[in-house]
C-alpha cells in the first residue's frame, strides 16, 4: 500500500492512499487537507492503480514538485520526495494492503475488516465471546431472515447494531440506485433521544467503499485520516466504526456507529459490526426483491381486471420501470365495442338488489370472457353496459376483426345464458374504429386506463340504433376487416350530437 507522509510545521502526518483518486488541497472537501497558504484549494490529484501512483498537478498556484523539479504529472513508485507549494511530503510504499487478508490489520488507532466473505464469521468465532456471538446469530435469524417490508428491515438492522455493539448512535445510509451517492439516512441514539443526521468523514467513506472494508477508529483525534474532517473533530465523537453494504457489485448503503470520548470500540465490536453488515446486505437485497415482486404482482393484478392474460404479458414485457411507459396516454388507432342490455332499467325495478347484482355478474363474466378471448381490454362497466377496446394498450393490426369476433362470441354467450334459464337477456352491440387517446388518465391519487375521443362517442351513439341481438358496425370498422365478413348495409344514419351522418352495416348472424 502507498502512504503519503506530509511534513508541516515540524509535525508529520500519514495518509494511507486508497485505490482510486485522492485530492490534496487546502479545501475542506479534499481527501487530504493541508492548511497552508501556499496550497491551492485543490492542489494535486493522486491516483493509485496497478502498483503505482499517478500524480497530477491541478493547475495549482505555487506548483507541485517531485525531487525538486516542478511537474504537471508524474508516475510515483514509492520513495519520492514531493512538495506541494511550500509543504514537503514523501510517498512511501509499504508491504501489505488493507484488504490483503481477512484478519484485522491493526494500526495504533485503526483496524480494518474485509466484508462480504466467510472469513468474517471465522474470525468472529475466534475473537467474540461465545454467548455474545450466539445471541447475535439468534437475533439475526429471528429478525433479518424473515420476509419483512423493507422499512422494517432497515429499522431492525439499527436495532441489532444498538443491541450488540456498544454504540451511542447508529446510522444506516442508503445509496441511490446504481450510484455511490448516499440519499437517505436512518439515525437512532441508544438512549432514545432525537438523533441529528450523521456527517460521515469523506476520507473514511471513500476508504470503506473502494476497499469494501469495515474500519474501526478508536480515536479520531489521533488518526491522520481525520485531519481535514473538521465536523468530526469539533464534535464529541471519539470512536467510530463504518462499513459498506454491497450486493454483488451494487452498493446498497453504508452502516455506521460512533461513541463519545468516554467509550471506545474494541476488536470484538468490529467483528460483530461486520457480521451484522454482511447479514444486513443480504436481508436488504431480499427485502428489495420481495418488494419488487409484490409491486409487480399488484400491477399484474390491476392489469388483469381490464386486460386479457396475453395482453397483460405483453404489457409486462414492454414495461419500463413501473410499467407506466406502456400505459401512457397516447394517440392510438383502435376499435371500440359497446354492448348494452335492453330494458334492464325496467327489469331491475322489479327485482331484489341481490338478484340484480347476481344477474349482472353472470352477464359481465360471460362478456369479459368473450372480450379476453380476442385479447381485448375491458375499459369499463357502465351500469348495465360494457365498453371494450381493441388495439390498445398493445397494437393489434387486426383490431377491427377482433372486435367483431368478440361481439359474435358475446351474442352466442348471451344465448347460452338464456338457455340455462332465468331472466331472458337481450343485448345491442355497436362497433366503431378510429384514432383515440388511450392510456392511464386521472388524478395523482387515482388513475384508470381508458380511451377518449370521437371514435368512442360515435360508438356509444351507434348502440342506440341497434336492434336487440343486432351487431352494427360503422363503415370505418367494416373497411378495416380483411377478408370481409358477411354484413348487410343499413345506409347513412344520423346520430345525436354529430352533424355528419355515419354509414353503418349489420353483421349477419353467424
Amino acid at each position: 500500500m502507498f502512504v503519503l507522509i506530509v511534513n508541516q510545521r515540524g509535525a508529520t502526518q500519514e495518509h494511507p492512499l486508497c485505490d482510486g483518486h485522492t485530492i490534496v488541497g487546502r479545501g475542506q472537501t479534499c481527501d487530504v487537507v493541508i492548511n497552508d497558504d501556499s496550497i491551492s484549494r485543490q492542489h494535486a490529484r493522486l491516483v493509485v492503480h496497478a502498483g503505482q501512483v499517478d500524480l497530477n498537478d491541478l493547475q495549482s498556484r505555487n506548483g507541485t514538485y517531485v525531487g525538486g523539479r516542478a511537474v504537471r504529472e508524474a508516475t510515483l513508485r514509492g520513495g519520492e520526495q514531493l512538495s506541494f507549494g511550500d509543504v514537503e511530503a514523501t510517498i512511501e510504499r509499504r508491504s501489505g494492503t488493507a484488504t490483503a487478508a481477512p484478519d484485522a490489520l491493526v494500526a495504533e488507532h485503526t483496524m480494518f475488516r474485509q466484508l462480504g466473505d466467510t472469513a468474517t464469521a471465522t474470525s468472529a468465532v475466534r475473537i467474540v465471546e461465545a454467548p455474545r456471538l450466539i445471541n447475535l446469530l439468534s437475533e439475526v435469524a429471528r429478525t433479518l431472515v424473515a420476509t419483512l417490508p423493507l422499512r422494517d428491515i432497515l429499522n431492525r438492522v439499527i436495532d441489532l447494531l444498538l443491541a450488540h455493539v456498544p454504540a451511542e448512535r447508529a446510522c444506516l445510509a442508503l445509496a441511490e440506485g446504481g450510484t455511490v451517492t448516499l440519499a437517505s439516512q436512518i439515525v437512532r441514539r441508544a438512549d432514545g433521544k432525537p438523533a441529528a443526521p450523521v456527517e460521515i468523514s469523506r476520507t473514511v467513506r471513500q476508504m470503506t467503499l473502494s476497499q469494501r472494508v469495515a474500519v474501526l477508529t478508536s480515536d479520531v483525534h489521533q488518526d491522520p485520516r481525520f485531519d481535514g474532517s473538521q465536523s468530526v473533530l469539533l464534535s464529541d465523537v471519539r470512536s467510530l466504526i463504518c462499513g459498506p453494504l454491497y450486493a454483488g457489485e451494487e452498493l446498497i448503503g453504508l452502516l455506521y456507529v460512533d461513541n463519545p470520548v468516554t467509550r471506545q470500540f474494541t476488536e470484538a465490536d468490529l467483528e460483530l459490526f461486520s457480521a451484522i453488515a454482511n447479514y444486513a446486505a443480504v436481508a436488504i437485497t431480499q427485502g428489495r426483491l420481495a418488494e419488487r415482486l409484490r409491486e409487480e404482482s399488484e400491477r399484474r393484478e390491476r392489469l388483469q381486471r381490464y386486460h386479457s392474460p396475453a395482453v397483460v404479458e405483453r404489457i409486462m414485457a414492454q414495461a419500463h420501470g413501473d410499467g407506466s411507459g406502456v400505459l401512457e396516454a397516447q394517440d392510438r388507432e383502435i376499435t371500440v365495442l359497446f354492448a348494452d342490455l335492453v330494458g334492464f332499467t325496467t327489469l331491475s325495478e322489479t327485482l331484489p338488489p341481490a338478484e340484480v347484482a347476481s344477474l349482472l355478474n353472470r352477464f359481465f363474466s360471460e362478456m369479459t370472457d368473450a372480450i379476453f378471448s380476442e385479447d381485448g381490454t375491458v375499459d369499463k362497466f357502465i351500469g348495465d353496459a360494457i365498453l371494450a377496446v381493441f388495439g390498445a394498450p398493445v397494437e393489434q393490426s387486426d383490431h377491427a376483426r377482433r372486435a367483431v369476433r368478440a361481439a359474435q362470441a358475446m351474442r352466442r354467450g348471451v344465448a347460452r345464458l338464456n338457455a340455462e334459464g332465468g331472466r331472458p337477456l337481450r343485448v345491442r352491440y355497436a362497433i366503431n374504429s378510429g384514432v383515440a387517446i388511450a392510456g392511464d388518465v386521472g388524478s395523482a391519487r387515482r388513475r384508470e386506463y381508458t380511451v377518449l375521443g370521437d371514435v368512442v362517442n360515435t360508438a356509444s351513439r351507434l348502440e342506440s340504433l341497434a336492434e336487440p341481438d343486432q351487431i352494427i358496425v360503422s363503415r370505418a370498422t367494416y373497411d378495416r376487416i380483411s377478408p370481409p365478413i358477411a354484413a348487410t348495409p343499413l345506409g347513412e344514419r344520423a346520430i345525436r350530437g354529430r352533424a355528419a351522418t355515419v354509414d353503418v352495416l349489420s353483421i349477419d348472424p353467424d
